[in-house]
């Protein structure tokens, strides 16, 4: 079922979402204000003076008329995290998005991720479409992000196969991306799955927003399976993301002489599942989760070697690190300081983490290794 929104209310969820602010900031904001966002773009309380500078601008920036006109026309409606429908577990979850965009309805049965890489083989493609068919024969709705490759492969043949599947997109829902998946886009949501996006209408896909979306993937489902994924595949991100909200990590393994699976390789030395078959997941997750940690790096030894020079970052990265010492530092305050959006800086915070240059402490906040 899609639901109309009504405008005003609509309008006060996308400048909230503008002004991006802390996702722990924003959720104490709606919960103050009994959910009510109008009331929320009002409220101040507990927020540093740039966050409340950001409110104040998207306040009174002006919107694009069309852009609510096509919230209409396409069925677009916000979903707040004080609202019934919205998902359970991401309320568990610190960083997840107060305020999430979505065309169609969450399906209400248990969601599994299949992520992988954009250029996928016809081997990858296989293998996406044969544990995506598993997991709707076995009543279960496939979780995913969009995106070319074994993506589109797991969304595709879950609507074959008569599932309903989740998209987990890094823009707008005024934008499709990547422009072929268009009529997919359309039967996805006709046959009960959902567009979902934290971004507001109007943003468009940058780089740094794919990764930042691959939280809101893992979340949602219950166990993250991995296919085909290279050293610097983003699934690699969702996978961490995954172990460190406590689901369970499953790797397909592929071909040893390609590369193309060697992220997903690694995730397994690193404690993640290896899957041969749907059924091994299956079996697993009707006995209980198998959880591993991957978020943290490996415990050093007492006598720990010179530290090699540190290798040339992104700037989001360097601008991070800069704000971290051996002192740990909240993530909302270090990414304040580095001037980053608050997704922007989680991207950076776990790009770094996986490097081994910072280390997670406990309460989202961080250190230097």
């Amino acid at each position: 079922m899609t639901h109309a929104a009504p405008s005003r209310t609509f309008l006060a969820c996308h400048r909230l979402a503008e002004a991006m602010l802390p996702p722990p900031r924003l959720r104490a904001l709606l919960h103050a204000t009994q959910g009510d966002p109008e009331e929320a773009l009002r409220c101040r309380t507990g927020l540093t003076p740039r966050q409340a500078e950001r409110l104040d601008q998207a306040t009174k920036a002006p919107v694009a008329t069309r852009l609510l006109d096509q919230a209409e026309s396409r069925g677009v409606h916000a979903l707040l995290c004080t609202a019934p429908g919205y998902p359970a577990d991401l309320n568990h979850f610190e960083d997840s998005p107060p305020i999430l965009f979505l065309r169609g309805s969450l399906p209400t049965a248990t969601g599994l991720a299949i992520v992988g890489s954009r250029r996928a083989t016809t081997y990858g493609k296989t293998q996406a479409a044969r544990f995506a068919r598993a997991f709707v024969e076995a009543g279960f709705a496939v979780v995913s992000g969009g995106a070319a490759g074994i993506d589109t492969a797991a969304h595709k043949s879950t609507l074959e196969a008569g599932g309903s599947t989740v998209a987990v997109v890094a823009c707008g829902l005024d934008y499709v991306y990547p422009a072929e998946n268009r009529e997919l886009f359309e039967q996805l949501v006709a046959r009960g799955g959902a567009l979902v996006s934290e971004f507001s209408l109007g943003t468009r896909p940058e780089p740094w927003r794919f990764p930042a979306r691959n939280r809101i993937i893992a979340a949602l489902s219950q166990v993250t399976v991995v296919i085909e994924s290279p050293e610097q595949s983003g699934a690699l991100i969702t996978a961490r993301n995954a172990a460190e909200y406590g689901r369970d990590v499953w790797v397909v393994p592929g071909p040893v002489d390609t590369g193309r699976s060697r992220g997903g390789h690694k995730l397994v030395q690193d404690g993640a599942a290896l899957a041969d078959a749907p059924e091994d997941i299956l079996e697993a997750l009707a006995t209980g989760p198998q959880v591993v940690n991957l978020a943290l790096p490996l415990e050093v030894e007492e006598r720990e070697p010179a530290r090699p020079p540190l290798p040339e970052l992104p700037s989001d990265e360097a601008a991070l690190l800069a704000q971290l010492s051996g002192t740990a530092v909240g993530l909302d305050d270090a990414a304040e300081a580095a001037g980053l959006a608050p997704a922007q800086a989680l991207v950076a915070a776990t790009m770094l983490e996986m490097k081994g240059l910072i280390r997670r402490q406990p309460g989202n906040h961080f250190t230097r290794s």
